[in-house]
Protein backbone atom coordinates (compact mmCIF):
# COMPACT_ATOMS: atom_id res chain seq x y z
CA UNK A 1 0.00 0.00 0.00
CA UNK A 2 1.29 3.53 -1.25
CA UNK A 3 -0.06 5.27 2.34
CA UNK A 4 2.62 2.92 4.20
CA UNK A 5 5.76 3.88 2.51
CA UNK A 6 7.08 4.84 5.90
CA UNK A 7 7.20 1.22 7.04
CA UNK A 8 10.20 0.84 4.36
CA UNK A 9 12.01 4.05 5.01
CA UNK A 10 15.26 5.18 6.77
CA UNK A 11 14.34 5.80 10.62
CA UNK A 12 15.23 9.57 9.80
CA UNK A 13 12.51 9.79 6.97
CA UNK A 14 10.30 12.92 8.38
CA UNK A 15 7.09 10.92 7.05
CA UNK A 16 7.55 7.79 9.67
CA UNK A 17 4.43 7.52 12.05
CA UNK A 18 5.00 9.33 15.56
CA UNK A 19 5.87 6.62 18.10
CA UNK A 20 2.71 5.63 20.76
CA UNK A 21 4.31 2.60 22.01
CA UNK A 22 4.55 4.29 25.73
CA UNK A 23 0.93 4.69 25.76
CA UNK A 24 0.76 0.96 24.64
CA UNK A 25 -2.81 0.95 24.05
CA UNK A 26 -5.44 3.07 22.62
CA UNK A 27 -8.93 3.41 24.64
CA UNK A 28 -10.92 4.87 21.90
CA UNK A 29 -11.27 4.22 17.84
CA UNK A 30 -13.69 3.15 15.07
CA UNK A 31 -11.65 0.59 13.58
CA UNK A 32 -14.63 -2.24 13.25
CA UNK A 33 -15.63 -2.18 9.12
CA UNK A 34 -19.42 -1.03 8.39
CA UNK A 35 -21.01 -0.39 11.31
CA UNK A 36 -20.92 3.31 12.20
CA UNK A 37 -18.79 6.31 10.81
CA UNK A 38 -15.42 5.08 11.40
CA UNK A 39 -14.00 2.06 8.78
CA UNK A 40 -16.19 1.57 6.08
CA UNK A 41 -14.80 -1.81 4.62
CA UNK A 42 -11.99 -4.13 5.90
CA UNK A 43 -9.79 -2.44 3.51
CA UNK A 44 -9.43 1.07 5.63
CA UNK A 45 -9.56 -1.32 8.81
CA UNK A 46 -6.35 -2.93 7.11
CA UNK A 47 -4.86 0.02 6.55
CA UNK A 48 -5.78 1.22 10.17
CA UNK A 49 -4.15 -1.49 11.49
CA UNK A 50 -0.68 -1.68 9.75
CA UNK A 51 -0.43 2.21 10.99
CA UNK A 52 -1.11 1.28 14.67
CA UNK A 53 1.20 -1.72 14.12
CA UNK A 54 3.84 1.51 12.49
CA UNK A 55 3.59 3.21 15.73
CA UNK A 56 3.89 0.74 18.38
CA UNK A 57 0.64 0.65 19.49
CA UNK A 58 0.37 -3.30 21.25
CA UNK A 59 -3.52 -3.58 21.92
CA UNK A 60 -6.59 -1.43 20.10
CA UNK A 61 -10.25 -1.69 22.12
CA UNK A 62 -12.51 -1.12 19.33
CA UNK A 63 -15.28 1.25 20.23
CA UNK A 64 -18.13 1.68 17.93
CA UNK A 65 -21.30 4.02 18.36
CA UNK A 66 -23.72 2.68 20.34
CA UNK A 67 -26.75 4.80 20.65
CA UNK A 68 -30.57 4.70 19.32
CA UNK A 69 -31.14 6.61 16.65
CA UNK A 70 -28.11 6.89 14.00
CA UNK A 71 -25.79 4.00 15.09
CA UNK A 72 -27.84 0.78 16.79
CA UNK A 73 -25.33 -1.32 17.24
CA UNK A 74 -25.48 -4.56 19.49
CA UNK A 75 -23.57 -7.67 21.42
CA UNK A 76 -24.24 -9.24 18.09
CA UNK A 77 -23.27 -6.62 16.01
CA UNK A 78 -19.86 -5.57 17.32
CA UNK A 79 -18.94 -9.00 17.57
CA UNK A 80 -19.51 -9.95 14.16
CA UNK A 81 -17.35 -6.60 13.05
CA UNK A 82 -14.76 -7.27 15.81
CA UNK A 83 -14.24 -11.16 13.77
CA UNK A 84 -13.25 -9.47 10.62
CA UNK A 85 -10.74 -7.57 11.96
CA UNK A 86 -9.25 -10.44 14.18
CA UNK A 87 -9.33 -12.08 10.96
CA UNK A 88 -7.50 -9.49 9.48
CA UNK A 89 -4.74 -8.90 12.45
CA UNK A 90 -4.24 -13.53 11.98
CA UNK A 91 -3.94 -13.32 8.04
CA UNK A 92 -1.38 -10.81 8.12
CA UNK A 93 0.45 -12.00 11.28
CA UNK A 94 0.40 -8.21 12.93
CA UNK A 95 1.68 -8.31 16.85
CA UNK A 96 -1.77 -6.23 17.62
CA UNK A 97 -4.13 -7.38 20.55
CA UNK A 98 -7.96 -6.63 20.04
CA UNK A 99 -10.92 -6.17 22.52
CA UNK A 100 -14.52 -5.26 21.28
CA UNK A 101 -16.13 -2.55 23.89
CA UNK A 102 -18.45 0.43 22.34
CA UNK A 103 -18.66 3.98 23.11
CA UNK A 104 -22.46 4.38 24.61
CA UNK A 105 -23.94 7.36 23.93
CA UNK A 106 -26.28 8.72 26.77
CA UNK A 107 -29.60 8.34 25.86
CA UNK A 108 -32.51 6.24 27.03
CA UNK A 109 -31.17 3.07 24.97
CA UNK A 110 -27.95 3.54 27.17
CA UNK A 111 -30.19 3.17 30.15
CA UNK A 112 -32.11 0.50 29.19
CA UNK A 113 -28.53 -1.68 28.32
CA UNK A 114 -27.53 -1.24 31.59
CA UNK A 115 -30.59 -2.29 33.14
CA UNK A 116 -30.82 -5.82 31.13
CA UNK A 117 -26.77 -6.04 31.66
CA UNK A 118 -26.09 -5.61 27.87
CA UNK A 119 -22.92 -3.77 28.17
CA UNK A 120 -19.42 -4.21 26.79
CA UNK A 121 -16.62 -2.90 29.72
CA UNK A 122 -13.05 -2.46 28.84
CA UNK A 123 -11.19 -4.37 30.42
CA UNK A 124 -14.44 -6.14 32.12
CA UNK A 125 -14.45 -2.95 34.49
CA UNK A 126 -14.75 0.44 32.21
CA UNK A 127 -17.83 1.98 30.53
CA UNK A 128 -16.55 4.42 28.08
CA UNK A 129 -19.81 6.84 27.11
CA UNK A 130 -20.37 10.54 25.37
CA UNK A 131 -22.30 13.03 26.17
CA UNK A 132 -24.69 15.48 23.86
CA UNK A 133 -22.31 17.87 22.36
CA UNK A 134 -24.88 20.58 22.69
CA UNK A 135 -25.85 20.35 26.68
CA UNK A 136 -25.05 17.57 29.37
CA UNK A 137 -29.00 16.73 29.26
CA UNK A 138 -30.43 15.50 32.41
CA UNK A 139 -29.46 12.24 33.36
CA UNK A 140 -25.93 12.54 34.37
CA UNK A 141 -25.70 11.71 37.80
CA UNK A 142 -28.61 8.74 37.76
CA UNK A 143 -26.75 7.12 35.10
CA UNK A 144 -23.60 7.20 36.74
CA UNK A 145 -25.48 5.63 40.09
CA UNK A 146 -26.71 2.72 37.99
CA UNK A 147 -23.47 1.93 36.15
CA UNK A 148 -21.90 1.99 39.69
CA UNK A 149 -24.32 -0.35 41.28
CA UNK A 150 -23.66 -2.54 38.34
CA UNK A 151 -19.68 -2.87 39.21
CA UNK A 152 -18.50 -1.04 36.61
CA UNK A 153 -16.50 2.16 36.14
CA UNK A 154 -17.85 5.02 34.53
CA UNK A 155 -15.11 6.40 31.37
CA UNK A 156 -15.86 9.30 29.91
CA UNK A 157 -15.15 9.99 26.52
CA UNK A 158 -13.48 13.47 25.57
CA UNK A 159 -14.19 15.94 28.08
CA UNK A 160 -12.31 18.31 26.28
CA UNK A 161 -15.27 18.05 23.83
CA UNK A 162 -17.89 19.20 25.42
CA UNK A 163 -17.57 23.29 25.16
CA UNK A 164 -20.37 23.70 27.53
CA UNK A 165 -18.16 22.78 30.27
CA UNK A 166 -15.19 25.12 28.94
CA UNK A 167 -13.98 27.59 31.14
CA UNK A 168 -16.18 25.83 33.95
CA UNK A 169 -13.27 23.66 35.58
CA UNK A 170 -15.91 23.18 38.72
CA UNK A 171 -17.62 20.81 36.25
CA UNK A 172 -15.26 18.72 35.45
CA UNK A 173 -14.21 18.25 39.49
CA UNK A 174 -17.87 17.40 40.09
CA UNK A 175 -18.31 14.82 37.87
CA UNK A 176 -14.42 13.28 38.86
CA UNK A 177 -15.95 13.43 42.82
CA UNK A 178 -18.36 10.91 41.89
CA UNK A 179 -15.86 8.46 40.34
CA UNK A 180 -16.10 9.33 36.73
CA UNK A 181 -13.07 8.52 35.08
CA UNK A 182 -12.05 10.52 32.00
CA UNK A 183 -10.24 9.31 28.67
CA UNK A 184 -8.81 12.37 26.50
CA UNK A 185 -8.77 12.42 22.88
CA UNK A 186 -4.90 12.57 21.39
CA UNK A 187 -6.35 14.54 18.25
CA UNK A 188 -7.00 17.43 21.01
CA UNK A 189 -3.61 18.19 21.46
CA UNK A 190 -3.04 18.85 18.08
CA UNK A 191 -5.61 21.18 17.74
CA UNK A 192 -7.92 19.08 14.94
CA UNK A 193 -11.34 19.92 16.70
CA UNK A 194 -10.61 23.57 17.49
CA UNK A 195 -8.27 25.91 19.94
CA UNK A 196 -10.86 26.03 22.51
CA UNK A 197 -10.89 22.21 22.74
CA UNK A 198 -6.70 22.78 22.44
CA UNK A 199 -6.82 24.29 25.72
CA UNK A 200 -9.23 22.15 27.44
CA UNK A 201 -7.73 19.13 27.04
CA UNK A 202 -4.33 20.95 28.30
CA UNK A 203 -6.16 22.00 31.16
CA UNK A 204 -7.31 18.86 31.95
CA UNK A 205 -4.25 17.22 32.00
CA UNK A 206 -2.74 20.37 34.21
CA UNK A 207 -5.19 19.39 36.44
CA UNK A 208 -4.23 16.01 36.56
CA UNK A 209 -8.03 14.66 35.58
CA UNK A 210 -6.65 12.16 32.84
CA UNK A 211 -7.41 8.98 33.26
CA UNK A 212 -7.12 7.16 29.85
CA UNK A 213 -6.22 8.69 26.29
CA UNK A 214 -7.45 7.14 22.67
CA UNK A 215 -6.82 8.55 19.08
CA UNK A 216 -10.89 8.26 18.60
CA UNK A 217 -9.58 7.68 14.86
CA UNK A 218 -12.30 6.84 12.48
CA UNK A 219 -9.36 6.30 9.79
CA UNK A 220 -5.99 6.24 8.99
CA UNK A 221 -6.18 10.12 8.40
CA UNK A 222 -6.73 10.63 11.98
CA UNK A 223 -3.57 8.24 12.98
CA UNK A 224 -1.72 10.46 10.43
CA UNK A 225 -2.38 13.28 11.84
CA UNK A 226 -1.08 12.92 15.28
CA UNK A 227 2.44 12.95 14.07
CA UNK A 228 1.58 16.63 15.08
CA UNK A 229 1.47 16.06 18.89
CA UNK A 230 5.11 16.58 18.89
CA UNK A 231 4.27 20.23 18.74
CA UNK A 232 2.66 20.03 21.94
CA UNK A 233 4.92 19.88 25.11
CA UNK A 234 2.62 18.33 27.46
CA UNK A 235 2.72 15.31 24.88
CA UNK A 236 5.50 14.24 26.74
CA UNK A 237 4.13 15.01 30.15
CA UNK A 238 1.08 12.45 28.86
CA UNK A 239 3.39 9.57 28.27
CA UNK A 240 4.68 9.85 31.62
CA UNK A 241 1.17 9.39 33.49
CA UNK A 242 -0.06 6.08 35.03
CA UNK A 243 -2.57 5.74 32.21
CA UNK A 244 -5.27 2.46 32.31
CA UNK A 245 -3.84 2.34 28.93
CA UNK A 246 -0.22 0.36 29.90
CA UNK A 247 -0.79 -3.15 29.76
CA UNK A 248 -0.24 -5.65 32.73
Amino acid sequence: MALFSFLKGPKSNPSLPLSLASLESDWHCHVLPGIDDGCQNEAQSLEMLLCYTAMGIKKIVATPHVRADFYKNTHTTISAAFQKVQHLIQTHNLPLLMEASAEYYADENFFQLITENQLMPIDNQYILFELPMQNPGLWGTKMIEMLQKKGYTPLLAHPERYRYWHNKPQEWSLWKNTGVCFQLNLLSLTGYYGAAERRAAEQLLEADYIDAVGTDAHGVRHLQKLNELTQNSLFDNLQQLPLLNRLG
